[in-house]
């Protein structure tokens, strides 16, 4: 087995080289990756390269469209799964149970006597992330779309004939690049139609609101107006200006957790997007690979480390301040340091 998988490298390689210096490989051109989701098309408006223009009502991106197509295969999963269910478990069932059963067995370390309240939110985020990440890993997406003309701004009489005449002057491209899927030329942007929907800041600052105020929610609801103790302390009272001062440093980080959560997760998924671009133009047929399996990695552990930060958080919260419930609270922080 392992001569055959070192005879399979060694003849891609030798394919990737051959390849290489017969020009059929990136450009810079292929290296544009935004930072926003490109609109595919806008409601209400037109597109102009990678932005709609003025007055759009709704763009509809890429990210818009891998998110809905995570819903439905979710929403297909459930049901699929759920009328089909067997006592002993098989296939996607038994990984889906699994997945649920592992999840909640940690969210009861966190918090025994609420798991059942919050544990349907960060399982559900769990699952939506995961089949996100993983799907944007698919080759094809990403590398599937359209050529779109790259906007600079209105161009006068002059500029114009200076660009015609630069054009005219530059050497054709070599008939291999031409050929190579997905290039679009110089001064062409390229559009996929599929993007990771974490790789949208849009996708993940939504979620990391929803996640945030479902947990100061559950707060609110366990410790009702008691729950504001934490934050606003007396400073004349038993514990001082000093632990005032921490409660409004606690009032920041609450807050701060909708940055942390929506960036965290983005910057590691759209990190890996300029990566594996990266690596593919370097030398794209065998260089990726590596780099391709962290990413693997990379797409599966921030989905975790968002739902399990949303778990332990809502466990935090629904605790009395004080230390009014100590057992709770130790149970809590065992999981926080596992």
């Amino acid at each position: 087995m392992r001569n055959r998988i070192l005879t399979v490298l060694g003849v891609l390689t030798v394919l990737g080289v051959v390849m290489y210096f017969l020009g059929i490989r990136m450009t810079q051109d292929d290296l544009h990756i935004s930072a926003a989701a490109e609109p595919l098309f806008c409601i209400g408006g037109t597109v102009q390269g990678e932005f709609c223009s003025p007055g759009t009502i709704l763009p509809f991106t890429n990210s818009v469209l891998m998110t809905i197509l995570v819903d439905l295969l979710l929403i297909g999963l459930a049901f699929g799964i759920g009328q089909r269910l067997q006592a002993v478990p098989r296939g996607l069932q038994n990984i889906t149970e699994f997945l649920i059963e592992f999840f909640y067995d940690f969210a009861r370390g966190v918090d025994k006597k609420n798991v059942a309240k919050f544990f349907a939110l960060p399982m559900t985020i769990l699952f939506f992330f995961l089949f996100g990440n993983m799907l944007a890993l698919v080759p094809g997406v990403g590398s599937i779309g359209v050529c779109r003309a790259e906007e600079h701004g209105v161009v006068t009489e002059g500029e114009a004939s200076a660009e015609g005449a630069a054009s005219a002057e530059a050497p054709a491209e070599p008939i291999l690049i031409q050929k190579f899927p997905a290039y679009c030329g110089t001064g062409n942007l390229f559009i996929p139609y599929l993007r990771a929907p974490a790789a949208d800041l849009n996708v993940t600052f939504a979620f990391a609101l929803v996640a945030v105020f479902m947990v100061e929610f559950w707060g609110f609801q366990a410790l009702g107006i008691g729950y504001l103790g934490k934050f606003f302390i007396n400073p004349f009272g038993k514990q001082g200006p000093i632990m005032t001062f921490v409660g409004i440093l606690e009032l920041f980080s609450e807050l701060m957790r909708v940055v942390a959560f929506a960036f965290r997760i983005f910057g590691n998924i759209f990190g890996g997007e300029v990566v594996l671009a990266v690596m593919a133009f370097l030398f794209a047929y065998l260089l990726p690979v590596p780099f391709y399996g962290l990413e693997v990695f990379v797409a599966f552990i921030q989905a975790v480390i968002f739902a399990v930060l949303t778990v332990v958080f809502a466990g935090l919260a629904v605790q009395a301040h004080g230390g009014d419930h100590e057992d709770h609270g130790h149970a809590t922080n065992e999981a926080v340091a596992h």
